[in-house]
């Protein structure tokens, strides 16, 4: 186990680190919107077609095979992101302030 971390943080700098939680802040604001779309998916009133469609949205966001790869720096999480912004747009008349509130719970700040 030791010898494994030693081989891990040859390779660790602090400023990669701090470059990559940069772009984590700004993945989370689309992972927070796929959060509040889950929750939006377990509330018994969201109708079906819009559940379907939330399904699909993430499924999409899950899955590891996309349009564009996430490991390519930058544009891997793109997709991702349109895909959730239209399903958001389509199911904005069906969240509800307890589904934003859930999410600003899981994902603080």
């Amino acid at each position: 186990m030791f010898k494994l971390l030693r081989y891990v943080f040859r390779w660790y700098s602090l400023k990669a680190s701090f470059r990559y939680f940069g772009t984590l802040k700004r993945r989370m604001s689309f992972l927070r919107q796929g959060l509040i779309l889950f929750f939006a998916l377990r509330d018994a009133r969201t109708p079906t077609f819009v559940r379907l469609m939330i399904l699909g949205a993430l499924g999409y966001l899950l899955s590891p095979t996309d349009m564009i790869p996430d490991i390519i720096a930058g544009l891997g999480w793109l997709d991702d992101a349109a895909v959730i912004a239209g399903a958001m747009k389509i199911a904005q008349q069906y969240i509800r302030p307890e589904h934003v509130l859930k999410a600003k719970k899981f994902f603080p700040g």
